[in-house]
Formats: C-alpha cells, sequence, structure tokens
C-alpha cells in the first residue's frame, strides 16, 4: 500500500527553466570515516561525521602514562558549532530519556578532568537519577576557564531514594546556551567514579581505557539524521543502496534515522537544498521496507521560491521485502528554485514508530533530469587529478571524445556551485576552481547520450 499528498500552492505561471539531478541518488558515493570509540559509550561523532565530516570525540593519554582518558572537542566552520560529548545512553540526558542499571545512592562523582574553554562557554557534566521511568535527582555541572594539567575534581550529589538507572553525559561546549559555544573548547576526563558509603557499583568503562575501533560510511551529498544508516549491497541498480533503521533507547522512546538535502540549523528549521526549476515533473526511485508492524517509511519533498513555500508531497513505504519500484508526481504553479528532499525509517506521527524499522532506498532521479551517473572508475575513466587540488583540476573524459559538455560540481551539501559548458576535440578538461572554497566536491560531466561522476578535494 502506497499513501501520496499531493499539495499545491500559488497560482502565477512561468516558463519551465532547467532542472538538476539529485546528487548522488544512486548512493554509489561514499566515504568512509576510520575513528575510535570508547566501549560502552556512545558519543558525537557518529552525528558530526555525518553532518559535517568532524570527528569531536577521541581518546587521550589518560593520568596513567599506560591508561587512556576521553577528549570531547568543540568544533565549527561557516557559523556552524558542534560540541562533542559521550553518553553512556541514547536520548536527551536534560530530559531523562534513557539510562542505564544503577542501583546505589552516591554521595559524589569523582574524577580527573582538563579543559579549555573559550570566552563565555562552559563544559557540562550531567548526571540524573532516575527510578521507574522519571527523574528523581539531575545535577547538571559547568567547568569554565583553562586547566591543562590533570586534575581532581569531586562534585556532590543529591540521591534522596535509590535508583533504578543512572544517566551520565558529558559535553565539550554548553548545549544549554548554544549561543556561547565556541570551536576549540575541550574538555577530558578520566577515572570516573560514583563514591561514597556502601557504594559500589560504578558504570561500565568509566577509566576509558577500553576503546573500539569503527568504520563509519557516509552517503557525499546528503546530510544524515540519527544514528542507523549505511550501505547495502543488495540493490536492484549498481553497487550500493542506502538502508536507514530506527532505534530505540532504554526507556522504550523509538528514533528514526535518515538523510535529506539541505541542512538544519540549531533550532530544526530546514534551509538549503538543491536548485530546482520545474512546473512538472516526477520523481522515481526504488525502495524495500522492512518492520515488525504497522509503520511505515517516509519521503518528504518541499519546493519553494526564496523563502516560500510553493508545494510538497508525503509519500509512505510500507513493508515489503523485494524492491519495488515507485512515482510520486509533481505539479506547481509558479516557478521554484529550490527543491528539499528527507527520508526517514519511519512516518511518525502518521504511523506508529517501532523500533528495527528498516528503510532501503536506490536510484532516486527526477524524471527532467534521468539518473545516467556511471562511476568514472568502474567505467575505466581516469578520475579527476591533482586530488587534492588548489587552483586547477583536470577532468578527464572518454578516449576520442568530441563535442559538448557540460560540467557541473555540487558542494558537501548538495548545492551547485559551479557549471560550465565546453565544445571538446581533446580527451581531458581543464577547470578552475580559484572561485570556490575549500572542501570536498562531486563533479558531474554531462555529454549527449552519457553522464559519468567523481569526487575531488580543494584545497
Amino acid at each position: 500500500m502506497k499513501q501520496i499528498t499531493i499539495l499545491f500552492f500559488v497560482f502565477a505561471f512561468r516558463t519551465v527553466a532547467y532542472a538538476q539531478s539529485i546528487p548522488n541518488g544512486d548512493f554509489e558515493h561514499w566515504t568512509n570515516f576510520h575513528f575510535l570509540e570508547p566501549n560502552q559509550w556512545l558519543t558525537s561523532n557518529v552525528e558530526t561525521i555525518h553532518k559535517n565530516e568532524w570527528i569531536t570525540v577521541v581518546p587521550v593519554q589518560g593520568l596513567s602514562a599506560q591508561g587512556h582518558g576521553v577528549r570531547m572537542m568543540t568544533d565549527g566552520e561557516n557559523g556552524r558549532v558542534m560540541p562533542g560529548y559521550v553518553s553512556n545512553t541514547g536520548g536527551d540526558p536534560i530530559e531523562g530519556q534513557g539510562g542505564v542499571p544503577y542501583h546505589d545512592r552516591p554521595t559524589y562523582l569523582t574524577g580527573h578532568m582538563r579543559y579549555h574553554t573559550l570566552y563565555n562557554d562552559t563544559a557540562l557534566i550531567v548526571v540524573t537519577f532516575k527510578k521507574e521511568g522519571l527523574i528523581i535527582n539531575q545535577h547538571i555541572f559547568k567547568i569554565h576557564g583553562e586547566q591543562t594539567a590533570w586534575h581532581p575534581f569531586e562534585y556532590l550529589l543529591a540521591v534522596n531514594e535509590t535508583p533504578d538507572s543512572v544517566i551520565f553525559a558529558a559535553s565539550s561546549s554548553n548545549v544549554l546556551n548554544e549561543p556561547t559555544m565556541q570551536t576549540g573548547s575541550y574538555l577530558d576526563l578520566d577515572d570516573i567514579a560514583f563514591t561514597g558509603r556502601f557504594v559500589t557499583e560504578q558504570m561500565p568503562n568509566s577509566d576509558f581505557n577500553l576503546w573500539d575501533s569503527r568504520d563509519l560510511h557516509h552517503a557525499q551529498g546528503w546530510r544524515v539524521d540519527g544514528r542507523e544508516m549505511d550501505w547495502t549491497d543488495e540493490t536492484p541498480y549498481g553497487d550500493h543502496a542506502v538502508w536507514m533503521s530506527s532505534y530505540s533507547d532504554m526507556d522504550g522512546h523509538v528514533h528514526a534515522s535518515g538523510v535529506r538535502t539541505g541542512d538544519m540549523n540549531e533550532s530544526g528549521e530546514w534551509f538549503g537544498g538543491l536548485p530546482y526549476s520545474e512546473l512538472l515533473d516526477t520523481l522515481t526511485g526504488y525502495y524495500k521496507y522492512i518492520a515488525d508492524g504497522e509503520d511505515a517509511g517516509l519521503l518528504s519533498l518541499e519546493m519553494l521560491n526564496g523563502l516560500s513555500s510553493l508545494g510538497g508531497a508525503y509519500y509512505q513505504f510500507y513493508p515489503t521485502e523485494n524492491w519495488t519500484y515507485f512515482e510520486i508526481p509533481l505539479h506547481l504553479f509558479q516557478e521554484p528554485d529550490t527543491l528539499r528532499l528527507q527520508l526517514s525509517s519511519t512516518s511518525y506521527p502518521f504511523d506508529e514508530a517501532l523500533d528495527g524499522s528498516t528503510l532501503f532506498i536506490d536510484n532516486l532521479q527526477l524524471s527532467s533530469q534521468p539518473l545516467l551517473i556511471q562511476s568514472s572508475m568502474s567505467q575505466g575513466l581516469k578520475p579527476a587529478y591533482p586530488n587534492p587540488a588548489v587552483a586547477l583540476i583536470h577532468v578527464p573524459l572518454p578516449e576520442g571524445f568530441k563535442g559538448d559538455v557540460l560540467l557541473t560540481m555540487y558542494n558537501e551539501a548538495g548545492a551547485s556551485v559551479k557549471q560550465m559548458n565546453f565544445h571538446q576535440s581533446g580527451s581531458v578538461l581543464r577547470v578552475p576552481l580559484e572561485d570556490i572554497p575549500s572542501g570536498q566536491y562531486i563533479y558531474e560531466i554531462h555529454g549527449a547520450e552519457w553522464l559519468y561522476s567523481g569526487k575531488f578535494t580543494k584545497r
């Protein structure tokens, strides 16, 4: 069963101009990140890698020369700031979501720390004790200033009754006062312990000596929400497709995972997107959906002109174990300039959100701009060089090619940043890069009957 809701707004006729293909709509282009995570802890790394390709939590030499501590550090650029954090559970620690079993009544939280917080920024430690799903005591400790050597700390805890679970979280910046967060702030912790009379129970790996090696695949050109997203090689076309899965915390709160074009600001408002100017179009693709109950995946679209919404669509993916073709007709009465697209592992609140519900997607394309992308490596076409590039990059063409070529470059947010037309009779395009900032890019080269893509880094 499929449900489509098409919304129409603003009656004003304009001429059709052009549409951009969905960058990496076939999910063939991925970046692999290798990093370390403290065993038994969740960190900000998955979130900051998927959103900005930053690693914000790393191991450091601990108080003992043979041991480790954990460093959380705040990173940022272009006005976006993201702190590093560790937590012993999923969910929002301030709201009391999640927790791990704990049954002592400690008097103090002790350990060692190093820190450097810039300007009015403060690092945070949050300790929340719960019983039967409710908060019974919560403590928020703020750390400000600079301490470059390991320094002992002892924070007083007031635990009024015996809990059944505890939440511990720490952050390199003050997430409760986001305007004060500063790139460069950091917090190091080691040997965290609960102390007091008759207290014996501790959190797992509270000395941060155990670390696990992880690899994370990031779909180029897409922003990611949630923690459960990766590639699969079980695809209807090409080598890879994407999957995203819902997951739950200790309290049974279900969290969605998904991918989207554009970005979210700190208030959760969607901005940016893909250049787009069609009045009539169709979005097509293939999906599978696995759910143990009445859940459904969700695709949402919004078209805009400036900041004004012109229309959108919602498409729900109901369970099927086989790759299934879908199409969504798009009809507007005013020319847009931006398209936003989001995929989610659940369509809550339209359906019940269930732990483990998983959406698979491949070959997303617009009928106005078919997805003809072929991997330049798999087709024997050499990748662009030099890589990284500084002022000029060479983009190889098919051997013996003569004719017109359109080159388009996309930044990490999926926005087109450069477009050039060539009438070519040689084997390579020489493309100047002085007008684009440093970063990672996807390029597409279009011939009359073919399209190739690749990626490069501009220094």
